[in-house]
Order: C-alpha cells, then structure tokens, then sequence
C-alpha cells in the first residue's frame, strides 16, 4: 500500500490531489529571517487564508518545506493543517537547508555523527515531530510526523558541511521510504547530488530536485532526468529570476522528449510579498493560488495537454512522495 504522510495522519496516495510541491506558509523564525524580515511569515490567520485560496483552486495538498533549524513551527502548522481536515491536507518536512544556515562549527549536525542525526530524522517520520525542531536538549514529540526529508547545497559547491546531511538524508530515505527534496541554489551541483546520494545508497527515483528552473539548461535537465530524479519547477510569478513563459516553454520540451511522469510544480512563496493573504493589510498581492489559477491556464494556452497537467499535479506527486507501507 502507498500512502502519503500528513501532518493529521496517513492518506492513500490516491487521495492526495492536486498538489503544489514546494511552499511555505509559515516561518517563524531562523537565519534567512534574520537576514531579511521578508522571510518572516508567523501568522496562523494568514495561513489558514492562504491555504483556503489555494483550495479554493482546485488544489488539495500542500508539501511546506521549512526544515530543521529554519523557522518550522509544528503548533501552528497543525493548527492550519486541521483547519481543513478533510478538506486538504499538509506535509512536512525534516532535515536542513544549505550549510550557510547552520554553524559549521557547533550546530550538532556538524558536532553530532550522522548516524545519529538519522535516527533523530526517522523519529520524525516514524514517530512524531519534535515540538522544538530539536533546538535544544529538550525533545518532546507530537501526534504530528514528518512526510518528507530536505536537504540543502550551496551555490556551485556542496559544502563539507552539506555533505554530511546528504548522507543523513540517503540513510533516513533508505529507513523510512520518504522522498528527499533538495535545495538547489540558482539549480546547481544537482548532478553532484545525486552523485553523493547514490554513494550512499538512496533511491534516485525518490529524490526531488526544487529550484531548476533558475538554471534553465534543457539538457542538463535531460541528464538528471535519465538519473532517475524528479524535477521540481517552482517559481511562477518570480519574473526577477524567469519569466513564466520560459519555465512552461522548459516544461513542454520535456514533456515532449518523454519526461512527463519526472515533473512537478510548486510556488516556493518563501516570503510574504508572494502570499496574498498575508500581504492584505499592506495592499493587493497574489497568492499560492497563482500555480492554479495563472500557471497552469498558461500551460494549457502552449499546447500542454490536460492529460499531461493532471500528470505533473496529481499522479507524479502522489508517487514521488508515496511510502510504501
């Protein structure tokens, strides 16, 4: 049986719908936050609004990718998660981002052995979530579990520090089954990635790599695509890094060439200015809807089928990210 870990609980894989593959909705906190207060979104009320746009829709399940260290906040993501019970559903997730977000000389993913930092992630997944993200000597799991592993590299590096959450990441997906969705910055190293993973003995068929669309070589594509590996495109309604048009003009070449079933889609809204809900007070913002209600009607205007859409949304979600249990 495959199924799909919520934070409410296990879903067939069926069950999980139209899905947005990488996002955020609430941070309450961490390193990129301190480096910039756009990064800060630790509003429950927002969040449940912003979810209910994106349901609103058509979507149904969320996968919110703020790991270990970078602002997760079980408590409220469980709040807005049981808001719509029933209705959609959330998955988070456990790891680290990019070295650059960790000390490299006293985070205990640098000072602890990676075998032991991979049966702290297993917990999460197998057992519950630890109430404080495991910043301190207190551990206190909840109900709520972990659906997926992160792991993060830098840009056109894989740091010592990087490498090592790497191998906590193919030693917790070969325990526990999860997918690993990567980090990519600006879409490099992601050859090298899955180099180190393989090393370590991950599945490359349950390895996600986000933010390639930043890094728009079609045949770079094509080698991490015949790797096995499943290409997140995340950044619709960033016309700062690619306009719309280039990424879906990407994502119908690969169709095309017979990649259709190594594709998903996000919105990586990462800060508040790309979530409506919480730009409301400030002034008129789209939201995470925007995946739905503005990417996708642009796919269809270039001739991506309906079949191939309901593919990179539902069906290629629903398998990348299943457990078999």
């Amino acid at each position: 049986m495959k199924i799909i870990r919520t934070v409410l609980g296990d879903i067939p894989n069926r069950e999980m719908g139209i899905t947005d593959a990488h996002d955020h909705i609430i941070r309450s906190g961490g390193p990129e936050v301190w480096r910039d207060s756009s990064f800060l979104m630790d509003d429950t009320d927002a969040a449940k609004r912003e979810f209910r746009k994106f349901l609103e829709a058509g979507g149904k399940t969320m996968i919110c990718m703020d790991p270990i260290g970078c602002g997760r906040n079980v408590v409220k993501m469980l709040e807005a998660a049981e808001e719509f019970r029933d209705m959609g559903n959330i998955v988070m997730t456990t790891g680290f981002q990019k070295g650059s977000n960790y000390c490299p000389n006293t985070s205990f993913l640098a000072t602890v052995d990676a075998d032991r930092i991979a049966e702290m992630m297993i917990l999460e997944i197998t057992e519950g979530m630890d109430l404080h993200s495991y910043n301190g000597p207190v551990v206190e799991r909840t109900k709520a579990k972990a659906g997926v592993i992160k792991a993060g590299t830098s840009y056109r590096v894989i740091t010592r520090l990087e490498q090592k959450a790497l191998k906590v990441a193919a030693i917790t997906q070969k325990e526990t089954g999860c997918a690993i969705s990567m980090h990519t910055d600006f879409g490099t190293m992601a050859v090298e990635i899955l180099d180190i993973l393989k090393e370590y003995g991950a599945g490359l068929e349950k390895v996600v790599l986000c933010h390639m669309q930043r890094n728009p070589d079609r045949y770079y594509y094509e080698r991490i695509l015949d790797a096995g590996a499943t290409i997140c495109f995340d950044e619709p309604n960033k016309p700062q890094y690619r306009p719309d048009i280039e990424i879906a003009e990407n994502i119908k070449w690969l169709i095309e060439r017979g990649y259709q079933k190594q594709i998903v889609l996000g919105m990586d809204g990462g800060r508040r200015e790309a979530l409506g809900a919480y730009m409301g007070e400030t002034g008129l913002a789209n939201g995470l809807e925007y995946l739905l209600t503005r990417f996708v009607p642009l796919l269809r205007k270039i001739g991506i089928s309906d079949e191939a859409i309901d593919c990179v949304l539902v069906k290629n979600p629903s398998e990348v990210f299943a457990i078999n249990v």
